[in-house]
């Protein structure tokens, strides 16, 4: 196969970027525990926010009393959060492109609690709101003393116990007359931080809320404040209800230190741009320490040491969506599948074109983001996903296009440890049984079948592997054989059914090459190979494996040319000319499209830019009328569309449509 040579030029033309309208103006709030987290964790994508109205909510102050640098620069941790403050709004004022900003701070009062709300006056849409409670490394904060609790324990604890946490000030050892006045002396309970979180969500009419990690492993405890803000955040944005409770507003959360164990995901360029943000936060260099960078706001942290370095090469979303969020139901109706007001939204084609919803899918609260469709034998569209609660794997079918049925819990491989279960990935096989898989506890795979007219085994079976990493991809060979791909440390993990349908494991990985999260998407070409796509994580650019005309796979990966950078898994679908297309979410936080040069061969070097910006990655289909279909979830809160003015893959795209309502 040629792999990257372009032999004609792809027939996409740019779409205008916008050309619909937004179900709600955007506004993206996003909640951090300390000053630095956005920074460090939700950046690149917190880099295409900028020109929209964009919140930046802290919820402590970060008065740390372990961590002032060398002697001790702050004389209380209220002068210490003050001073993190400052680097807030100078990274802020970075990343919006102003300099010599100037700021408005304001008291704000949001379901009866003041915090403080500053805008950057050279660009009013961007502001930061500061809460000022306690962090947990305030030695000086009685974290069990008279039910004061830091922000962690204030969530597990709940508010019927009496536990609370207090604002900076509140306390005799916080600072003193360092501490601001108008802040201090308030204490919130459980609720009253949820309630306060979700006025501030419905002042601003919040339509995306990027929010920490909220995910617990036993294993892996965390960061107490981050776990308490992504447990805050999960919590308050399923009591919001989007502006005007229209019900338009999606929750992404973001994993924190535990990316240092990944794979590093983020080029070189935005890699260096997220350096210098943290260099804006920390301010300018006292020079107090020869040969290491000591910041004027945040005095601790060395930016270059082993600790904070990998963080600028790293990205990666709690719970992507992944590509794998739409089908087509059993009357030739695309349908479509998202989380949005914390439930599983469902919009449907009314007519190739037009769309309806989103209708909430019932029982469908409390669910990961990441959601694997598949059309079961019946041609009815099945989703599972996992509940959040308790990491049990569910799912769900259609009983009629439209109509569903009650939620089916499969268990989970893991009990003595569920967090440990990884996305599922669900696939028809061509014997008409429906297979989910998971990760499991020793870091393979395990499998769930149902077999025609019988229920689900009360056995997960163990398909092998070792250290495969989260997402898993299935597809079927033009032969109709099942392919399992797992991302795993030693590389992609292949495995394929045989003559009797039973799963085998290759004797290697298809690359030599460890792997991080890599979210693999598979097509078949013309003539039914299978190939596979992917982030190649070395370079974040597109890859590509395929087999082989002996049925053998090729070795390594090959680099897409031109390739934009992109953080989300690669979409992929193959429209009647057996030509395949990806779309990929690109460094812009839009979405560029590429195609096969002819059936079986290789790709154009072009990648048109369909404009827009979208949360997460968009999803590729066909419709009933052979058109290709791109969906996305924009920073209003719902799905858009761009769909082809006609059939063929070198059709143009008509340009980007509000789905339904």
């Amino acid at each position: 196969m040629l792999l990257a040579v372009a032999t004609a030029a792809l027939g996409l033309t740019p779409a205008p970027a916008r050309a619909d309208t937004f179900a709600a103006p955007p506004t993206v709030v996003q909640v951090v525990a300390h000053q630095d987290d956005s920074i460090l964790f939700f950046n690149p994508d917190i880099r295409k926010l900028y020109d929209f109205p964009t919140v930046t909510v802290f919820l402590t102050a970060g008065g740390s009393t372990t961590e002032v640098g060398p002697g001790q620069a702050f004389d209380s941790t209220c002068a210490y959060g003050e001073s993190r403050d400052k680097g807030a709004r100078a990274a802020a004022a970075a990343l919006a492109g102003v300099q010599d900003p100037t700021w408005t701070r304001t008291p704000m009062t949001f379901a009866g609690k003041v915090a403080e709300e500053d805008t950057l006056d050279q660009a009013p849409q961007v502001k930061l709101v500061f809460f000022k409670l306690h962090e947990a490394g305030d030695g000086n904060y009685p974290g069990s003393g008279n039910q004061q609790a830091v922000l962690d324990d204030l969530y597990l604890r709940g508010e019927t116990t009496g536990w609370h946490e207090s604002t900076m000030g509140t306390m005799p050892d916080d600072g003193g007359s360092d501490c601001e006045s108008e802040y201090a002396d308030q204490t919130y309970t459980k609720a009253e931080l949820t309630a306060s979180l979700t006025a501030l969500y419905e002042h601003y009419n919040a339509t995306v809320v990027y929010g920490m990690d909220a995910h617990r492993f036993a294993s892996d405890p965390g960061n107490s404040d981050h776990l308490g803000a992504g447990g805050f955040t999960l919590d308050s944005v399923a009591a919001y209800h989007g502006p005007g409770g229209d019900h338009h507003v999606v929750l992404r959360s973001y994993q924190d230190y535990d990316i240092s164990n990944e794979q590093a995901d983020v080029d070189a360029y935005n890699s260096g741009l997220k350096h210098n943000d943290f260099l804006s936060y920390l301010g300018p260099d006292r020079g107090d320490i020869p040969g290491q960078y000591h910041g004027l706001f945040d005095t601790s942290p060395d930016p270059d040491n082993s600790f904070y370095t990998p963080f600028y090469s790293r990205q990666y979303s709690r719970w992507p969506n992944g590509a794998v969020w739409t089908g087509q139901d059993a009357n030739g109706r695309l349908t479509a599948f998202a989380v949005a007001d914390s439930q599983i939204q469902v919009w449907t084609e009314s007519a190739p074109g037009s769309w309806t919803g989103p209708v909430p899918l019932p029982g469908g609260t409390g669910m990961a983001a990441t959601l694997a469709v598949t059309r079961d034998p019946s041609g009815m569209l099945r989703v599972t996903t996992i509940r959040l609660a308790d990491y049990q794997v569910m799912t769900v079918v259609q009983t009629a296009p439209g109509s569903w049925g009650p939620w089916t819990s499969l268990g989970n491989p893991n009990p003595e440890d569920p967090t440990l279960v990884g996305d599922p990935a669900t696939l028809t096989e061509s014997n008409n049984n429906v297979t989910v898989f998971v990760r499991n506890r020793g870091t393979g795979v395990s499998a769930k079948t149902l077999n025609p007219g019988q229920s689900w085994p009360d056995e997960w079976a163990d398909l092998g592997g070792w250290q495969v990493r989260n997402d898993l991809a299935v597809g079927r060979a033009g032969s109709g054989a099942g392919e399992l791909f797992a991302p795993a440390g030693s590389g992609i993990l292949h495995w394929k059914q045989n003559s009797s349908a039973l799963w085998a494991q290759d004797s290697g990985p298809l690359t030599s090459t460890v792997l991080g999260k890599v979210q693999v998407s598979m097509a078949n070409n013309a003539d039914g190979r299978a190939e596979i796509f992917y982030v190649n994580p070395d370079n974040p650019v597109v890859a590509t494996q395929w087999t082989q005309a002996d049925g053998a796979w090729t070795g390594s990966p090959g680099l897409l040319a031109n390739s934009p950078n992109t953080l989300e898994s690669v979409a992929a679908a193959v429209p009647g000319d057996g030509r395949i297309s990806l779309a990929v979410r690109n460094a812009g936080g839009g979405v560029s499209m590429v195609s096969q040069t002819g059936p079986n061969v290789g790709f154009s070097n072009t990648w048109p830019d369909l404009g827009s910006v979208i949360v997460g990655a968009p999803a590729l289909t066909v419709d009933s009328t052979g058109r290709l279909v791109v969906l996305a979830i924009e920073l209003d809160g719902t799905l858009h569309v761009n769909r082809q003015t006609a059939a063929g893959t070198d059709s143009p795209f008509g340009g980007w449509q509000l789905a339904g309502s």
